[in-house]
Formats: structure tokens, sequence, C-alpha cells
């Protein structure tokens, strides 16, 4: 793995550590066994493909680096209701802990809300072992997160092909043209673009309208971070967004969240 500047880096080099740590306490073959006597995972890219208009990645996490403190009191079950009955075409769960504040079991309680609504669920998390992967599948993931920012190119090739093998979708996540080059290696059937930059947490909507125009036209793009409001996935969906995920809005809207989420999944872009 090349060494990572900025937060990034340390964000990734505390998951090694936590990784570990998990080994200790559940084996790579325990966790794998788990995954593969699992039920069958949901499809995103049906889920994004098969609704009108932009679909809604909803994400719940209770902070984040760039945000701080959005909400330490988060019931994933409760939020994952809400995301459900407003429409959210896919849910996102933070499970990464010591900046996000998250954990596998915050991702076991959504699956098991929106599993019986046919809403996938898509671990977000800075995967860089094949142990997450696993560990992503036996808590009921349907889907992953893989930043090419914190991958070497075969790394993240084989990190594709083990979800893939496992019938999970994959979102891969680039900020920039080189990382682009990277990922479209190996075509991968979901493309999605942050907003923000990871390495000094920036944010501007004009990232994807630029890189969306180098992406091929029958490959799903997801615009993430930085929406606002309904204006913002307008804007995201005329530059050639297919879905939006969207998390630090929804996390602070309050007592307004399942009309925002709603407003949300509900846009049509002519």
């Amino acid at each position: 793995m090349n060494e990572i500047p900025g937060i990034l880096g340390e964000i990734v080099a505390k998951r090694l550590g936590t990784i570990e740590q998990a080994k200790q306490l559940h084996s790579l073959e325990e966790v794998r066994s788990v995954a593969e006597n699992s039920e069958a995972p949901l499809s995103l890219q049906e889920s994004l493909r098969t609704r009108n208009g932009i679909s809604l990645i909803a994400e719940m996490k209770r902070s984040s680096p760039s945000a701080g403190s959005l909400d330490p009191d988060l019931d994933p079950a409760q939020r994952a209701t809400l995301y459900c009955d407003a429409g959210a075409a896919a849910i996102s769960v933070l499970t990464e802990h010591d900046y996000f504040s998250g954990s596998i079991e915050d991702l076991t309680a959504a699956t098991r809300i929106a599993r019986p609504t046919s809403v996938p669920v898509l671990r977000k998390d800075f995967i860089v072992d094949e142990y997450q992967i696993h560990e992503a599948r036996s808590a009921g993931a349907d889907c992953i997160l893989l930043i090419i920012a914190i991958l070497d190119p075969s790394q993240y090739a084989d990190l594709f092909a083990i979800s893939t093998s496992m019938g999970m979708d994959v979102l891969v996540e680039v900020f920039d043209e080189p990382e682009l080059d990277i990922a479209m290696e190996i075509e991968p059937p979901i493309v999605g673009v942050n907003n923000r930059n990871l390495k000094t947490l920036k944010t501007s909507l004009s990232v994807f309208e630029q890189l969306a125009k180098k992406i091929p036209p029958d490959q799903i793009k997801v615009a993430e971070s930085g929406m606002k409001n309904s204006t913002d996935v307008k804007r995201m969906g005329r530059a050639g967004a297919k879905a939006v995920l969207v998390g630090e809005s929804l996390m602070r809207a309050g007592g307004n969240v399942g009309n925002l989420a709603r407003e949300m999944a509900e846009i049509q872009v002519s």
C-alpha cells in the first residue's frame, strides 16, 4: 500500500490496527464461514437502475472528521426505518469507529430493517483487507465501498473480485482523473465521485460535474458528498448522476429528516 497523506492516512493506519484486533476475536475463517452461509445479497445495481429519476442512497453516521458530531445517539434501526419509508433506493452505514463512531453492529441493525423491504445496505468504511468484506457480508451488507485513494491497483482489483464473487455489488469511489483511470481498468458497473477531497476535506460539487463527463454512459454514476438540498441533487442529476449519496445533510435535518429524504428520493431530472 502506498503512503497516504493527511487525515485519510491517519484513518487507514488506525483501521489496519482495528482489523487486526477484530481478527483476534473472530478469525477470517469464522467470518468467511458465516458470510458464505448468509442469505444472498440484494442488488444495488438493480435498485439504482430500475427507479425513475435520481436514486437516493441515504447514509447514517454519528460523526465525521469534516462535520464533527452529528448524532451521537443515533439508533440505526430507527434511522433505517425512516430512510426505507422515505423511498431511499439504498442505505449507507458508516462502520468505522474511531473517526465516525460507527460499528459493525450498526450495519447489522440497519440490515434487519432494510432487507424485508428489499432495500440494499452498503457498508461504508475504509476497506483495505479481505476480512472486512467477509465481515460485511456476515453482518448482512449487500454491497461495499472501495476507495481508490487508499488502495494500490492490484489491491483494488483483488478486493473487487472477492466482493463480486460473493454476489456483492461494489461502489467504487474516485475523486480525480488519475483515480478514475485506475478504477476504469476493471470497468466497475457503479462509479461514485466524491465531491469531498478526503485528503483535505474540502468539498465542491464541480468535482462530480467534471469527472462525470469521463465516465461511460452505461455505468451508474453516483454523486457523493456536499448536497444540502433538492437543488444540489438536481444539479448532480443534470451532470449525469443516476444516484446521490447523502449523509451529513440528512444527519443534520433533525425532525425534518424524513421529509428531506423523501424530497431527495423523488427528484426527477428532465
